[in-house]
C-alpha cells in the first residue's frame, strides 16, 4: 500500500510529511501528527535552547516499542534549508541544527522523539555556554532522592556564584543546567565541574560519580560526564521515547518540592503549562557567569550561608564572588534578631569568618566573652545593613557597629590572635575554640574606653520661638524633671546630673533597674521625672529628691513617689563612643539595647508636631523638644539641633507688692508679687521678675510708689517677706507662664503688661 503523504508550508518552507497517523506511543495512542503539532506549537520555547547547536537525534521510526537509533549526520536527502555545522574540521559528521520551526517539524516527521543538543553553538564551537548535572536515582530508590539532591545542590552552586536552573529529564531523574560565559574549552570545563562535584560529595556521602551500577552501591548518581566533548543531553521541552510521551520540562525551583515524578509533564500538559505559566527558564542566558576560581575556597565555605537563605525574600548579599579583595578587613554588626547580639566578621580567603558574640567584644583584659562561630558570609556582607524579613534565617534589623582593618598575629585551627585597627574599636583580641562552634574571646586592652567618657557633659538645648514644621525634625515630650546621664559598666551604675553631680544614691530603684540591662557598657542621656497619677511629670516632687540625705529618707521617698528615667539618647555603647553617629541611629540602638519597664522608659518620638503640642498643652505639661534628624551629639555645648518649645499660657493677677531690688536693680525693684481674689480673700500666685528692662521697671516703680502701702494682704508664707513692700491691689498684671506648680504658683512667669484695676486703662510695658 502506498504511503500517505501531504505537502505543507511552515513559515515559508515547503515540507513533505508522511504517515501522520502512525502510532508512536501505543499505550497513550499518540500518533506522529500529534508529535509534529507539539513541536510546531512549542517551537518558540524549544528553539531558544537548541538553535545554533549541533544536534543528535534519537529516532523511533516504528514507535517507542520498536528499535531506536541515533542520527547525527545530516542525510543527503535532507532539505537544503536544514542548517548544519561541522564541529571539527576533520570530523566526518555534519550535524543538523534546528534553527527554525520547519526544521523541528521535519525532525518530528522522522520520528525523532528525542533532541539532544551540544553545549556549544555554531558561533562558539570551542566553548560551552552551560554545564550540566544529571541526577539519577539508584534502583532501590525513587524520585524523592534526586529531588532532595537537587534542592541541596541549588544553594551549593549558588555559593560559588552560579545561578542553577532545573528541569525534569522526562525519565527518572532531574537535570540541573548552569549558564556560563562561553570562554572555556571542554577540558577546562570538565575539570572544573568534576572538582565542583567532588567538593559537594565531601559533604554528602549519599552521592557518587561512579557510572557503574555495581559500584554505586545504592547511591544517587551525579552524572557530570554530560559535559564531556562528545556528550549531549536531552533538550528542554524535548519529548522522550518513554511511555506516555513525557517531556523534559523546565520548572521553577519552588515547584520542585511538590513534584512527584520526572514524567509529570507530557505533550498535552506542557502546551497548556506554557500558555498559563510561561517558560521558567526565560532569563536563562542573562545569568551566565565565569567559572569560579578553584584556588579560591570561598565557594565551598558559603554553601551553608546560601542554603539557609532565600534570596528572593531577603536582601542580604548573594554568594557572587568578590574579585581581588584586600583580605584584611573586618566588620562588627549589631544584629537585632531573636536575641540582640554582635557579629564579628573578618575577611579570610575570600569569605568572612563569622562569630556571634552576645555581649560584644570585651573592653578590658580579664574579661572573657562567649563567641559562637556561625557559617562564613560573603565579602559583600562587609557593607550590609538592613532588615532581614521576620520569618527568614536571622530575621531582624542589622547595623554596622564598627569596621576597619585587621591583621593576624597568630592563626591556628583552634586559636586566633588578631589586632583590629583603623576602626573605632582598636586592640588585640584572642579567640579560643573550646568545643564545636563555641569560642571564648578576650582582649589585651588595658583599660575600658568608658573611662575616657566618665566626665562627659550632656548636650544642651536652645530655646525655640516656634515648632519647626518640616520633615527634617522629629519631636518628643519635654519631660519636666532632672536631666541626667546614666553610666553602666558591668553591674556598676552611676547617675550624673547636668553639672556633673553624683546622684546615684538618690534614686536606688532606677539604679537597680539599670544595672540589669543587657549592654555591658552604656551611657544613656535622659530625664528623671516624678509622675502624677495621670502620668504627667511633677517637678516639685522630683527636685526634692536631689537634696535628701540618709538611706532611710531616700528609701521612704522612693517608695512614696515613683520616679522614672526617660531615656532619649545614647552616647556610648559596648566599647564604642557613638556621639558621631546620626541621632536616629543612636536612638535606634538605645531602643533595641534597653529593656523598658517600670523605672526605665523610652522617650517616644512623633512626626506630627502640632498634634503633640496640643496634647501637651491639654495635659498642662511644659512643652516639646524638636530634634534635627541626622544631627550628632555635641557634648557639653548648646546646639540649635535640639530646640525646646514651651507651652505658654497667659493669665491676669493683682499686684499686691514688690521686692526691693538688688545688684543692678538696687535702686529699683526685683519682682512683683501676684495674687487673685478667691472666695473673698487674696490667694498668693507667686512673683514675676522677668520680661522688663530698666526703663520699664522705672515706669512701673513710679506707678507703684503712688499706691498706698499696706499691711501684708496674704496669709501664705513667702521667702521674700522681709524684703517686700506691700501695696493696695489696684493694678492688674498680665503674664505668660509655662505651667502651674503643685503649690498653685506660676512656673516661669514673664511680665507682659499692667493695667489699673479701677479704670481698666492699660499700661503696656512692651512699647
Amino acid at each position: 500500500m502506498p504511503k500517505k503523504e501531504i505537502i505543507t508550508e511552515i513559515e515559508g518552507r515547503r515540507l513533505k510529511l508522511s504517515n501522520l497517523q502512525k502510532v508512536l506511543y501505543p499505550e497513550a495512542g499518540i500518533v506522529k501528527a500529534e508529535i509534529i503539532n507539539y513541536y510546531i506549537t512549542a517551537a518558540p520555547y524549544i528553539l531558544k535552547y537548541i538553535s545554533g547547536r549541533p544536534l543528535t537525534l534519537i529516532r523511533f521510526p516504528d514507535g517507542i516499542l520498536s528499535n531506536r537509533f541515533y542520527s547525527k549526520n545530516k542525510p543527503n536527502w535532507a532539505p537544503q534549508w536544514v542548517a548544519s555545522v561541522k564541529v571539527d574540521k576533520d570530523d566526518d559528521i555534519t550535524y543538523i541544527m534546528a534553527n527554525e520551526t520547519a526544521t523541528l517539524a521535519w525532525t518530528a516527521n522522522l520520528a525523532a522523539l528525542e533532541l539532544h543538543p551540544m553545549q556549544i553553538k555554531s558561533n562558539h564551537l570551542n566553548f560551552a555556554d552551560h554545564f550540566i548535572f544529571d541526577l539519577y536515582p539508584p534502583e532501590s530508590a525513587g524520585f524523592n532522592v534526586v529531588k532532595q539532591l537537587a534542592l541541596n545542590l541549588k544553594p551549593f552552586l549558588e555559593s560559588y556564584g552560579y545561578h542553577p536552573f532545573v528541569k525534569t529529564s522526562g525519565s527518572k531523574g532531574l537535570h540541573i543546567y548552569v549558564p556560563i560565559v562561553p570562554q572555556y574549552d571542554k577540558s577546562t570545563l570538565l575539570i572544573t565541574v568534576k572538582a565542583l562535584a567532588k567538593a559537594y560529595i565531601k559533604q554528602d556521602q549519599s552521592v557518587t560519580l561512579k557510572m557503574s551500577k555495581e559500584k554505586r552501591k545504592g547511591k544517587v548518581l551525579l552524572d557530570i560526564y554530560r559535559n564531556h566533548k562528545s556528550q549531549t543531553c536531552v533538550a528542554p521541552y524535548s519529548t522522550r521515547g518513554k511511555t506516555g510521551a513525557p517531556v523534559s520540562t523546565p520548572i521553577n525551583w519552588d515547584e520542585l518540592p511538590d513534584l512527584t515524578s520526572s514524567k509529570a509533564f507530557d505533550i498535552h500538559s506542557v502546551l497548556e503549562r506554557l500558555k498559563t505559566v510561561g517558560d521558567p527558564w526565560e532569563s536563562f542566558y542573562e545569568h551566565a557567569v565565569q567559572l569560579h576560581d578553584q584556588s579560591n575556597i570561598s565557594a565551598k565555605n558559603l554553601t551553608k550561608y546560601a542554603h539557609k537563605r532565600d534570596f528572593t525574600k531577603t536582601n542580604e548579599p548573594d554568594t557572587t564572588p568578590e574579585l581581588n579583595t584586600p583580605n584584611n578587613r573586618y566588620v562588627i554588626q549589631l544584629h537585632d534578631a531573636s536575641n540582640l547580639h554582635y557579629d564579628l566578621r573578618i575577611e579570610d580567603e575570600g569569605v568572612l569568618q563569622s562569630w556571634a558574640i552576645p555581649k560584644g567584644l570585651p573592653t578590658k583584659n580579664g574579661i572573657k566573652r562567649l563567641a559562637i562561630e556561625t557559617e562564613p558570609h560573603p565579602i559583600k556582607y562587609l557593607s550590609f545593613e538592613g532588615v532581614i524579613p521576620k520569618n527568614e534565617y536571622g530575621g531582624g534589623k542589622m547595623w554596622i557597629f564598627d569596621a576597619g582593618e585587621y591583621e593576624y598575629i597568630k592563626k591556628k585551627e583552634k586559636k586566633i590572635k588578631t589586632r583590629l585597627t583603623k576602626g573605632k574599636i582598636e586592640g588585640t583580641f584572642n579567640l579560643i575554640n573550646t568545643k564545636d562552634s563555641q569560642w571564648l574571646v578576650d582582649t589585651d586592652i588595658e583599660e575600658s574606653k568608658i573611662k575616657s567618657l566618665k566626665y562627659v557633659s550632656p548636650m544642651l538645648v536652645s530655646m525655640g520661638d516656634k515648632i519647626p514644621n518640616n520633615a527634617s525634625y522629629f519631636h518628643e515630650i519635654k519631660w519636666d524633671g532632672i536631666r541626667v546621664l546614666l553610666h553602666k559598666k558591668g553591674k556598676y551604675v552611676k547617675i550624673s546630673s547636668r553639672n556633673g553631680n553624683d546622684l546615684t544614691d538618690k534614686f536606688p530603684l532606677i539604679v537597680e533597674s539599670f544595672s540589669t540591662q543587657e549592654p555591658q557598657e552604656i551611657i544613656a542621656d535622659g530625664e528623671i521625672v516624678a509622675l502624677n497619677s495621670n502620668g504627667t511629670p511633677n517637678f516639685s516632687k522630683v527636685i526634692g529628691r536631689m537634696y535628701l540625705k540618709g538611706k532611710d529618707a531616700i528609701a521612704k521617698a522612693a517608695k512614696k513617689t515613683q520616679t522614672v528615667f526617660y531615656a532619649f539618647d545614647c552616647l556610648y555603647l559596648d566599647g564604642l563612643s557613638i556621639m558621631h553617629l546620626p541621632l536616629e541611629r543612636r536612638r535606634e540602638w538605645l531602643n533595641v539595647n534597653l529593656k523598658f519597664e517600670e523605672h526605665i522608659r523610652y522617650s517616644q518620638s512623633f512626626e506630627d508636631e502640632e498634634q503633640l503640642f496640643e496634647a501637651i498643652k491639654a495635659q498642662g505639661m511644659e512643652g516639646i523638644m524638636s530634634k534635627l534628624k541626622g544631627s550628632r551629639y555635641d557634648a557639653g555645648n548648646r546646639s540649635k539641633s535640639w530646640l525646646k518649645i514651651k507651652v505658654s499660657e497667659t493669665d491676669e493677677a493683682l499686684v499686691v507688692g514688690y521686692t526691693k531690688g538688688k545688684g543692678g536693680r538696687s535702686s529699683l525693684f526685683g519682682s512683683l508679687h501676684l495674687a487673685k481674689m478667691e472666695a473673698g480673700k487674696l490667694v498668693y500666685y507667686g512673683k514675676v521678675g522677668t520680661g522688663f528692662d530698666q526703663a520699664k521697671i522705672k515706669s512701673l516703680l513710679k506707678l507703684l510708689k503712688d499706691v498706698s502701702a499696706t499691711k501684708k494682704p496674704i496669709t501664705e508664707t513667702i521667702e521674700d517677706d522681709q524684703n517686700t513692700i506691700w501695696v493696695d491691689p489696684i493694678y492688674v498684671c498680665e503674664i505668660k507662664y509655662a505651667s502651674m506648680t503643685s503649690n498653685n504658683t506660676y512656673r516661669e512667669p514673664v511680665f507682659l503688661k499692667m493695667k489699673k484695676k479701677s479704670t481698666r486703662s492699660i499700661i503696656d510695658c512692651h512699647n
